[in-house]
């Protein structure tokens, strides 16, 4: 896994769980029964009040675009195998309402990685487009895309191909 292998060449990495249906800390070797389960982002509904001023899951209002995130690589990463590791979290119902001002702190944070840190980050993200579209990819330097080998998975990567480009 490219994660693994850069934190044993000796670079400074970062490995960020941003898919709903998250895996990504059982790959890079993280034993949850024994060192206990991480805490995902989105599941700390008062640091995203407090740092977006709107309540998580609800609907319409104002809400702060550039919300403090200095501080969350600290308060939600774990060390693993030479790396560190953050999930930000899974959508667990449905009908849980908007998460735009979650979206908002998770693209302000994305930002803040990929312009004022000097590391190495990966990122899993969810299957399909809508990371492109909300702009928490926004800054990245290199978009890998991992698909399938089905006429509808090589469709979607070119869509992707084309957001990413823009």
């Amino acid at each position: 896994m490219l994660a693994r292998a850069l934190a044993a060449d000796g670079k400074q990495v970062l490995a960020i769980d941003a898919d709903p249906n998250g895996n990504l800390a059982q790959a890079v070797g993280y034993d949850a029964r024994a060192r206990g389960r991480i805490t995902p982002l989105i599941e700390r509904k008062d640091i995203i009040k407090e740092r977006t001023g709107a309540k998580p899951g609800g609907f319409g209002g104002a809400f702060v675009m550039n919300p403090k995130v200095d501080d969350l690589i600290d308060l939600f990463s774990v060390d693993v195998n030479g790396m560190r590791l953050m999930v930000t979290g899974e959508l667990k119902e449905a009908l849980s309402g908007c998460y735009c001002p979650e979206n908002a702190l998770l693209r302000s944070f994305m930002s803040h990685l990929f312009i004022e840190r000097g590391e190495w980050v990966i990122l899993d993200m969810e299957a399909g487009f809508e990371h492109l579209t909300r702009g928490t990819a926004e800054s990245v330097d290199l978009l890998l895309v991992v698909v399938e080998p089905g006429q509808r998975a090589v469709q979607t990567a070119k869509k992707i191909t084309d957001l990413a480009s823009q």
